[in-house]
């Protein structure tokens, strides 16, 4: 019998120290790493110390580059959500009824940030319209706002940022657009942004409805604007298998949608020249030749219109879209580059901050 107990404490002891030593032993010390799970990059050596403190980073360091770190991740996610349907993901939590959402934001006033922001906008307005250019801001919601009946309990957002932007848009006599009402009242009906797979973009019934939007808007002052129909579209019924940046399966139906009989060639890859910061590098470039007397529309955007181009390259003669993160400082290069009749700025409510739009940069220009 104490043999017996001995062995089993003997068995227990290794099977311990295996758990501790195989991760520090498989540690990725590789630099210039990007973790999918976290959506960011990890720490480098080098830099230990530098950003907060050394005791900090190197924990940090170690924590982010452990041998399978992902997979234990995995399975202690799997684990919560089977046990005690909880999400203990770095990035998303769970809502009501089955809804994914970003953890949620910290609403701070930061006033003086969106000052310099709106009247950024109000730099280029002046811009575009000293070239005879028209000029559009377009600012678009956040799954939070459409579906915030099924935020966690406890959880009670006022949204003030955007509030006070749009405020701040009237004040400066900006020419904008607020995508939220007819997104709110179309999520009544239909999915416009999907309950679990993406917390952070629309679905692409949204972007339709939302893009569909900007085309309606820009038509009243450009009357030969092509609008979009949904007889111009195909639905393919899809399936998500894995919540975006995570290997935590969902397996969730939704809708992609295929233009029919698109005309707008993608030139993108004959733009090897072209001016962008080392980090947003998102660029797409159409020319629809069939139509030459469209307009031609430089769109500065965020990432709710990645691979949506497609509910508007068909509406324009050209059109350049360009992460606007840090490149639309550039504005000018753009405007000269492509001569644009329209200007179109669209950022999202969550996305609207000093990260991609240093408040240092926003005061060179205004």
């Amino acid at each position: 019998m104490k043999k017996s107990i001995k062995i089993t404490d003997t068995i227990i002891v290794i099977l311990f120290l295996l758990f501790i030593t195989v991760p520090a032993v498989f540690m990725n010390i590789k630099p210039d790493q990007i973790s999918e799970i976290d959506n960011t990059s990890l720490i480098d050596i080098e830099d230990i110390g530098s950003i907060t403190s050394i005791p900090e980073d190197t924990e940090t360091y170690i924590s982010q580059r452990l041998g399978f770190r992902t997979e234990m991740i995995n399975a202690y996610l799997y684990g919560n959500d089977r046990l005690f349907d909880v999400l203990l993901h770095p990035n998303y939590t769970y809502g009501k009824d089955g809804y994914v959402f970003f953890h949620m934001p910290d609403e701070k006033k930061d006033n003086v940030w969106l000052d310099l922001f709106a009247r950024y906008i109000l730099y280029m307005q002046n811009y575009c319209k000293n070239k005879d250019i028209d000029f559009l801001y377009c600012i678009n919601p956040n799954k939070t706002q459409i579906y915030s009946e099924y935020l966690p309990d406890g959880v009670h957002l006022n949204f003030y940022r955007q509030k006070h932007l749009l405020s701040l848009l009237d004040k400066y006599g900006i020419n904008y657009m607020d995508n939220t009402p007819i997104l709110k009242e179309a999520s009544k009906t239909t999915q416009v942004f999907d309950k679990k797979y993406d917390a952070g973009h629309w679905n692409e019934t949204g972007a339709y409805i939302g893009i569909s939007n900007i085309l309606e808007t820009l038509h009243k002052t450009h009357t030969n604007i092509p609008l979009n129909s949904e007889k111009d579209y195909t639905s393919i019924d899809i399936t998500h298998q894995y919540l975006p940046l995570s290997y935590f399966e969902i397996n969730e139906p939704s809708v992609a949608y295929e233009r029919n009989n698109p005309t707008a060639v993608n030139v993108t890859d004959n733009d090897t020249d072209i001016l962008l910061d080392e980090t947003y590098r998102d660029y797409s470039h159409f020319i629809n030749t069939t139509h030459p007397e469209y307009p031609k529309i430089l769109v500065f955007r965020g990432s709710y219109f990645l691979g949506k181009e497609k509910f508007m390259n068909e509406s324009f003669s050209e059109s350049v879209f360009v992460h606007s993160y840090y490149n639309i400082f550039n504005i000018e290069y753009y405007v000269e580059k492509f001569n644009p009749d329209i200007v179109l700025f669209e950022s999202v409510e969550y996305a609207t901050k000093n990260k991609y739009f240093p408040k240092d940069k926003l005061r060179k220009h205004i």
